[in-house]
């Protein structure tokens, strides 16, 4: 091989930095890991050359540093330069470079990152906003608030550092700085509030500037939650802090603070009346100050801002990207209804927002606009299902023609209706923008049956829905709450689909923060004791989120440090529970709320009026997922070199599998509820490994209760992500086919068979007569059932990790249900695991048939594998396991 051709097979691609993607500004660590991707396996005896280019903010020149480590460490590689100070910034590439140092691949493509501010010292700025009293109520008018600045000279750098109590948009000489949505987005401020960096150097002029922030009440002190919600939560007073750093061509420094001291710096009341994340916004043309965020505006009417107090300490730097318009929603549909409206249908139900043409209308006049999810038989809204988010957006005219979108309100809807509207509305008129965390695709599914591509597809847009700065449980009534229990039982679809991994991280810090706060892992977080809901208590599957989820992250990421930050969260909901168990190790003890365990919460044989009547046992439930939540801890215990928790945990998991055994589970496998619940999670699970007969006979028990039902579903929000890979565990794919394409409700494609584009929280929130369940708890927008994705990418697409990061990881498609091709595929810290196959006759077949009886007629399979470099995949088709290498693999194989 020629030296050319080898740099070119080793090439290096996707330098990354942390769970980032593309270049970043604002990193909340000095000391950043990055991760590259091989083409080919490297050479034993190389190296990587690290060539960084690092800059203070301002310098003209570079200080240049390279380091070396080995080949093999290409994911999560530890910062090997001196750490990084506040807004340095570095330009890194590197090399694959023999034992000799000569370079045996091309250099990569550069990545850029720069860090935050550091110090939490180095935070000055003062929180300011309205100087006035407010009233009491949670419809307050909002306020605008500015500054203007003189500059000696255009700054060669400049950074702007903002957050704020309540939700901030800022413009700097008249034009907004980002697409970014609900900044600061929601933590729970009382522990920590993030930061965010902006590059403003390009924004800023010699001379005069001017500032401009809007400010909403946000999550900080709007109303929240269901049953009335609560108000003023984390405060009653909003306010911004804005700090900006900057550096002259001559070096010269300078800082600019949000301040109260200052009387340049001001506030009013603005043009948006008010504005609930829920209830929608009202906005008013006619309050509107032209030129307001300009300099040279005439402030002289504005008062003086107020300092709002808050402890500077908490403030720390966002880790996890921000809230964006992702992309355009266009129409499929607008018609003009009798009574003048105008009823407009995107086609998809998701997390987004209108932004509209408002024009041909006289100063006062009004346009409302509503957002729904479905439709009623009738054709009217079907709003009673949101409750007090009736997301009803507001806006009056002042006389000129404007595009207007809300700021500081989400809406969940596929269907809006606009009343007041003059003229036609057409398509031109409307900008619908998809909104939701901006988190990188990494997980691709397709088959040949079109409803499992829809249920599929329903399952991605309802994680992006859901997935808006924390893991919500809807996105369009009075709720959007970050329930544990619904990212419990999705994460390992989450982290297929998306690279979560920073924002399930960040949000593991406030579900750590409220558990020391409250005594053990909420049923929400952040948490906002409402209604029943008010103490917060141990309860199974939502608590075991404390080890479900960082499990799931590591599996997919290999992240050994983000599974170190959550040890204290997993092991101190293990000790909790563990002093709740009887005996005989299972869990019994009555939860210290009126509710209770909530066990397969919405079993679909529950009454709309009281979705924890299921079928199951509740505290057969709780003892399964604690078991698991123990075998979990006891793996990272062992993870992280911790023998004495290891064998503590382990004992631990013994102990309560042996209680839920013995307890549940006959001589014969049939269990005391016998339900496809049970069953599933005592299989799935892991509860019945050590006896083969047992798992066979519950396994031969689920098939035959599948049967018995006509193939449709009859598990909650517990059983559901297990049924499936229970039965195909237990050699019942045909069974598990039956489930998974059965259109009879309770069923998953039944919801597509009725116009879902995203899965719904009940297994009928539209009934079949096309009207919503009467029950007061239904959305059409809840990910935790999509869960079933999971299966979809394993047994059908046949791709799932073995070993931590992917490093090992399981292709084992499984033909039935009538499909006979399908792909799946996954970016894996190491690159894109793909798998695809089909089936056909293998009459006349062409292709090399590797199955020693080929001569028989029959179908066969042909596969393609995708392994990436570092990576192992184990082949399990067929009667023995083979590994494949990295590289592309085409097999043919004999059913």
């Amino acid at each position: 091989m020629t030296n050319a051709t080898q740099t070119v097979e080793q090439s290096i691609s996707r330098l990354r930095v942390e769970h980032a993607h593309g270049d970043v500004i604002g990193l909340p660590t000095g000391t950043p890991r990055l991760s590259w991707d091989y083409a080919v396996e490297p050479p034993s005896d190389s190296e990587i050359v690290f060539h960084v280019e690092r800059r203070t903010l301002g310098a003209a020149e570079p200080v240049v540093q390279e380091a070396r480590v080995p080949a093999a460490d290409n994911t999560l590689c530890a910062w090997p330069l001196p750490a990084l100070a506040s807004f340095e910034s570095a330009v890194a590439t590197v090399q694959l470079v023999d034992a000799n140092g000569e370079p045996v691949s091309p250099t990569s493509s550069p990545v850029r990152f720069e860090a935050a501010l550091l110090e939490n010292f180095q935070h000055f700025a003062d929180f300011v906003g309205p100087s006035w009293v407010e009233p009491e109520t949670d419809h307050r008018h909002l306020p605008l608030v500015r500054a203007e600045i003189n500059l000696r000279d255009k700054p060669a750098a400049a950074r702007l550092t903002l957050t704020a109590l309540g939700v901030v948009e800022a413009e700097i000489n008249g034009v907004k700085i980002a697409d970014d949505a609900l900044l600061p987005g929601w933590t729970v401020y009382s522990d920590r509030l993030d930061c965010w960096t902006f590059d403003i150097t390009d924004r800023l002029v010699s001379g005069a500037n001017a500032l401009g922030f809007w400010l909403g009440d946000g999550w900080w002190r709007g109303r929240l939650g269901f049953d009335g919600g609560w108000v003023n939560f984390y405060g009653d007073r909003i306010g911004v802090a804005a700090q900006i750093d900057l550096v002259y061509p001559d070096g010269g420094t300078e800082r600019i603070l949000s301040n109260s001291w200052d009387r340049t710096w001001k506030v009013t009341p603005g043009p948006i009346v008010c504005s609930d994340l829920y209830e929608g916004e009202h906005y008013d043309a006619r309050l509107e100050q032209p030129g307001w965020s300009m300099p040279g505006f005439d402030d002289s009417s504005w008062k003086p801002v107020a300092e709002v107090h808050y402890d500077t300490t908490k403030l720390v730097n966002a880790e996890l990207p921000p809230v964006r318009p992702i992309e355009r929603d266009e129409p499929v549909s607008i018609v003009k209804r009798d009574d003048g409206s105008w009823l407009i249908d995107f086609g998809q139900n998701c997390s987004q927002r209108m932004r509209v043409h408002m024009r041909g209308l006289a100063s006062g006049d009004t346009v409302t606009m509503r957002h729904v999810e479905v439709l009623n038989p009738d054709g009217s809204l079907a709003t009673r299902t949101l409750r007090r988010g009736q997301q009803c957006d507001v806006y009056t005219s002042n006389g000129t023609d404007a595009w207007w979108e809300p700021r500081f309100a989400m809406h969940g809807f596929r269907y809006a209706s606009i009343e007041g509207y003059k003229g036609e509305l057409t398509a031109d008129d409307i900008d619908c923008r998809v909104y939701h965390t901006d988190m990188e695709r990494t997980g691709w599914f397709d088959c040949s049956n079109p409803m499992v591509n829809q249920l599929h597809s329903n399952a991605v847009w309802s994680m992006r829905s859901n997935f808006v700065s924390i893991p919500m449980d809807c996105p369009q009534r009075d709720e959007r709450m970050g329930w544990t229990g619904d990212i419990s039982l999705f994460s390992p679809t989450a982290t297929y689909l998306y690279d979560a991994q920073s924002f399930l991280a960040n949000w593991l810090e406030d579900v750590r923060g409220e558990q020391l706060r409250y005594g053990t892992v909420p049923f929400y977080v952040p948490f906002i004791p409402i209604g029943a809901w008010g103490t917060a208590a141990a309860i199974a599957i939502w608590g075991d989120s404390a080890a479900i989820v960082p499990w799931a992250l590591y599996m997919d990421g290999g992240d050994t440090e983000l599974l170190r930050r959550s040890y204290p969260l997993m092991t101190t909901w293990i000790d909790e529970v563990a002093g709740y168990l009887s005996e005989d190790g299972v869990w019994e003890r009555r939860p210290e709320f009126a509710i209770g365990q909530l066990g397969d919460w919405l079993d679909p044989t529950a009454p709309p009026d009281d979705p924890m009547l299921a079928m199951t046992d509740k505290v057969l439930v709780a003892t399964a997922f604690f078991a698991q939540s123990c075998r979990i801890a006891a793996d990272v215990a062992r993870v992280l070199g911790e023998p004495e928790d290891t064998l503590r945990f382990g004992r631990l998991y013994d102990h309560v599998r042996g209680g839920f055994i013995g307890r549940y589970v006959g001589e014969n496998g049939i269990m005391t509820s016998d339900t496809q619940c049970a069953y599933a999670l005592a299989i799935a699970l892991g509860l019945l490994d050590d006896d083969d007969a047992l798992r066979a006979a519950a396994g031969d028990r689920l098939a035959q209760l599948v049967r018995e039902s006509g193939g449709k579903v009859a598990t909650g929000f517990a059983g559901t992500p297990y049924v499936l890979p229970a039965l195909s565990r237990t050699g019942h794919d045909e069974e598990a086919y039956s489930l998974l394409l059965s259109t009879e409700c309770p069923s998953w494609l039944y919801q597509v068979k009725m116009g879902a584009t995203t899965t719904w929280e009940r297994w009928d929130s539209m009934m079949p007569d096309g009207t919503v369940n009467p029950g007061g708890m239904t959305s059409f927008n809840h990910y935790a059932l999509g869960s079933v994705a999971h299966w979809l990418h394993a047994r059908i697409g046949g791709l799932e990790p073995i070993e931590p990061g992917w490093r090992r990881f399981r292709v084992a498609p499984m033909p039935g249900g009538g499909i006979d091709h399908a792909s799946t595929s996954h970016m894996t810290p190491y690159g894109l695991a793909a798998c695809s196959w089909s089936v056909a006759d293998g009459a006349g077949a062409d292709a090399t048939v590797t199955d020693s009886d080929a001569a028989n007629a029959g179908r066969v399979m042909t596969v393609e594998v995708d392994v990436p470099v570092g990576t192992v995949a184990s082949l399990e088709i067929g009667p023995a396991p083979q590994e494949l290498a990295p590289g592309h693999h085409t097999l043919t194989i004999r059913l």
